[in-house]
């Protein structure tokens, strides 16, 4: 079957990222350490393993992130990755031996490693957490899509344990499914600092976990003030359309002044002419997590505010003394398990369905579909989302 294969080769990884610094083209170049390949039928490594046959994944930020090298070789993750790996691990599949459709949770912790009794995370249903990610019947991996034993969702077909999976009820399209692990992200990211009474809340970025937080937020908080900070254009319509109450500048600068208006705050300035506030929204969601957007959101927050931070990229230096002076909370959100919702605890994938059959609807969010075979033109898609306005791009098997 055809698959998009990563292997983690120092030669190619050095030829992509010099050649990406003329060309983004060289990141998805026959000389990249990317490329899709054939490859044998996804193993099970147990008894209690299925495969499924994909009918489209999502092109995650990780996958993106990992195909354009932007990281750093001392990136404390790399003690959990093996290779070579079959990439992608949003997913809407059909399972081989029943025929039902479903989603994965990727989390590749006790269940799916054969090991019982599971760690005290997994039994609470923290599958992020767990103990045992270079234990059991798997190498060392996180989840699904970082496994050199097994296969990710970018492919014809990948293989799961029956706990990952789960069944999508009739009244929810494919296309709602396959959002199923950035909105259970989100989700997770607000229910760690859910927006307080009568206080703004800030999403700051412009891709599917901002939407999301945006969506998250009104349905569950119908009365809080969800503010966004989204690129100009079709994602700020986007936002206005899941129902953020006001859309703010990208620009940090502005983006402060902007926050120190609606809140009729005096901004303060310093030696360095770059304005901060003590007060503003009482969260930020934070799903870029760039040095520019967590300084930023330091700067903006209300004094004993929360910094709730989902996305990644690589670290640099930033000023962080309104961490101290202002008393902030930040909080790292990492993944989705068994959550909370309304008194009422299940996975969350299963509490999107709920939403979904309540009236929420992401799918807008959905911008672009390539063939798997097309997938260089997806990653450069999503790199080019400025111009392109990619927010959630999909790749799609090709069917005999």
């Amino acid at each position: 079957m055809k698959a998009l294969v990563f292997r983690h080769n120092v030669a190619r990884e050095a030829a992509s990222a010099i050649g990406g610094r003329v060309g983004r083209r060289a990141y998805v170049s026959r000389l990249a350490p990317v490329r899709i390949e054939d490859v044998g039928e996804p193993p099970l490594p147990a008894a209690d393993w299925v495969r499924a046959e994909t009918v489209f994944s999502g092109l995650c930020g990780s996958d993106v992130k990992q195909i354009l090298l932007n990281g750093a070789r001392d990136n404390p993750l790399t003690a959990l990755v093996s290779f070579p790996h079959v990439l992608g691990h949003e997913v809407v599949g059909r399972r081989v031996d029943t025929g039902g459709r479903v989603v994965l949770n990727p989390w590749l912790s006790c269940g799916p490693r054969g090991i019982d009794p599971p760690c005290e995370a997994c039994q609470a249903g923290r599958y992020p957490w767990c103990r045992n990610f270079r234990r059991g019947t798997l190498p060392a991996s996180i989840h699904l899509g970082n496994c050199a034993a097994a296969v990710g969702a970018h492919g014809e077909r990948f293989a799961a344990h029956v706990s990952q999976l789960f069944a999508i009820p009739d009244g929810v399209s494919d296309e709602a499914a396959v959002l199923a692990d950035p909105v259970s992200v989100s989700l997770r990211s607000i229910l760690l600092a859910p927006p307080p009474d009568g206080q703004p809340v800030l999403v700051y970025g412009s891709g599917t976990l901002a939407f999301a937080a945006i969506a998250l937020l009104r349905h569950l908080w119908p009365s809080a003030e969800v503010w966004a900070a989204t690129r100009p254009g079709t994602r700020a319509e986007l936002a206005e359309r899941l129902g953020a109450h006001a859309v703010l500048s990208t620009s940090p600068d502005a983006l402060v002044a902007q926050v120190a208006s609606r809140v009729g705050a005096t901004p303060l300035q310093p030696w360095s002419k770059r304005d901060w506030l003590q007060d503003g929204p009482a969260v930020v969601y934070d799903t870029i997590g760039s040095t520019e957007t967590v300084e930023t959101s330091l700067r903006l927050l209300t004094t004993g505010g929360t910094l709730v931070v989902s996305g990644v990229e690589p670290p640099k230096r930033f000023e962080w003394t309104p961490l101290y002076f202002k008393e902030l909370r930040v909080i790292g959100s990492n993944g989705f398990g068994v959550e909370e919702v309304g008194g009422v605890a299940k996975h969350a994938m299963q509490h999107y369905f709920d939403f979904i059959s309540r009236g929420l609807d992401l799918t807008p969010v959905i911008t672009h579909r390539f063939p798997l075979d097309r997938w260089d033109e997806a990653v450069l898609t999503v790199k080019n989302a400025r111009r392109t306005g990619a927010v959630k791009v999909l790749l799609e098997p090709s069917r005999a």
